[in-house]
């Protein structure tokens, strides 16, 4: 889990100057979280969210941090709750039409998926994958839409057909895109290029 933190936390660019209270809320979320502390985490970033209820970031991350904290324990006695309040807040911040919402939208939908792959494979899936593509379909060229969709695919290649190569190409895609990303918005999600990297090794002998 430690490293989980590490991962994500190393993609954040924080200003160390000149920084509102907003930036200092969020950068004192992101360390708490990097500290293994998501609980006092996300309740510094409903603080930030609950000052500027306009701002969709907060809130993000507040999603994600329940999003790979599930990941790292699907068993967990109130797993199937966390699910469920992302779904109510992510469909909730859809509407704002940005791509990131549908990866994020994804990502939940996935930790469904692994809470009971078994029987909830079939249902789960679809839903998936179409959360992945609209990501795409509304940004092309944002590298967490273009990774998460082709990660999905060469993820799920040990239960069903996947054209390898084709998601393979994508994925080498989103590597180029993660460098390319740009962005001026504070603590705009920047997250993925090292998870891209370590799926990539997936994909090795297989194009």
């Amino acid at each position: 889990m430690k490293k989980l933190f590490i991962l994500v936390f190393s993609v954040f660019s924080l200003v160390s100057f000149a920084q509102s209270k907003y930036e200092l809320g969020m950068q004192k979320a992101m360390q708490q979280w990097q500290a293994g502390k998501p609980v006092e985490a996300k309740a510094i970033l409903d603080r930030v969210a609950a000052s500027d209820k306009e701002n969709w970031i907060p809130v993000y991350y507040k999603v994600f941090i329940d999003i790979t904290s599930g990941f790292a324990n699907p068993k967990a006695s109130d797993i199937e709750e966390v699910i469920e309040r992302n779904r109510s807040i992510i469909e909730q911040w859809m509407t704002t039409g940005s791509e990131e919402w549908y990866v994020l939208k994804g990502m939940n939908e996935t930790l469904e998926l692994i809470t009971d792959p078994m029987n909830k494979g079939m249902t789960q899936t679809p839903i998936i994958n179409k959360a992945y593509e609209q990501a795409v379909k509304l940004n092309p060229n944002n590298p967490r839409a273009v990774y998460s969709l082709a990660s999905f695919q060469i993820n799920s290649a040990k239960f069903m057909k996947v054209d390898m190569p084709y998601y393979c190409q994508m994925l080498e895609k989103s590597i180029v895109l993660f460098d390319q990303q740009k962005s001026d918005v504070p603590f705009y999600p920047s997250w993925g290029k090292d998870w891209a990297l370590k799926t990539q090794e997936l994909c090795k002998g297989k194009q």
